[in-house]
């Protein structure tokens, strides 16, 4: 049996720490302790400080690159210039919407949509977490519409059990594997996961 590796992580928020904790136990890892959830400029102003404590230990952090450079290398090299090797910066293009928008067929069963709705590459998608909600709009299921899509008249860019409804959907239905098919970037973080577990970087 292959042995658990442990690790420490740090997130933007509450779904990509489910997103990067089934992720890892995919790949036969084990979280520790979860540090951050308090956006992506927190993490920012704390990734050093994650970077020396990895000396004790291993770390993987995830971030969304959004639109803040057009591909990972720049953005890695903007954040952390020189990374300890017990340390992965992991990095969703461009959220981690994409990662799950990226496993079509079970994303369209869970929010009641045609297939045909599903970004064929969610990765290309300027802003995916967008992209969900207003696939949700067309749900045939009232209570997915009324937890994803914001209310008439709200500024809101989500519904109410936006994070609840996509946690619930990374539990129950989402496979690493399978999205990693539609979403280089996660296919990347799979590949260098496993290579980092097998003491190979």
């Amino acid at each position: 049996m292959t042995e658990i590796l442990n690790v420490n992580i740090a997130v933007e928020g509450e779904l990509d720490e489910v997103v990067l904790k089934k992720l890892l136990g995919f790949i036969g890892m084990e979280v520790s302790y979860v540090y951050g959830k308090r956006g992506k400029e927190y993490l920012r102003e704390h990734i050093q400080g994650y970077n020396q404590a990895s000396q004790y230990g291993r770390w993987v952090i995830l971030v969304d690159l959004n639109n803040d450079a057009q591909c990972p290398p720049p953005f890695i090299n903007s954040w952390l210039p020189v990374r300890n090797q017990n340390l992965q910066l992991r990095i969703a293009v461009r959220a981690v919407e994409s990662w799950l928008l990226a496993e079509r067929d079970e994303i369209a069963r869970f929010l009641a949509v045609s297939k045909q709705r599903i970004p064929l590459y969610p990765e290309n998608e300027d802003k995916p977490k967008r992209i969900l909600v207003n696939i949700a709009r067309h749900s045939r299921n009232k209570a997915i519409r009324t937890d994803i899509v914001p209310r008439d008249g709200s500024t809101a860019i989500q519904g109410p059990g936006y994070t609840t409804r996509l946690i619930e959907f990374t539990l129950k239905c989402w496979n690493p594997e399978r999205a990693a098919s539609n979403a280089p970037s996660l296919r990347r973080s799979i590949n260098s996961l496993l290579q980092w577990r097998a003491g190979k970087r």
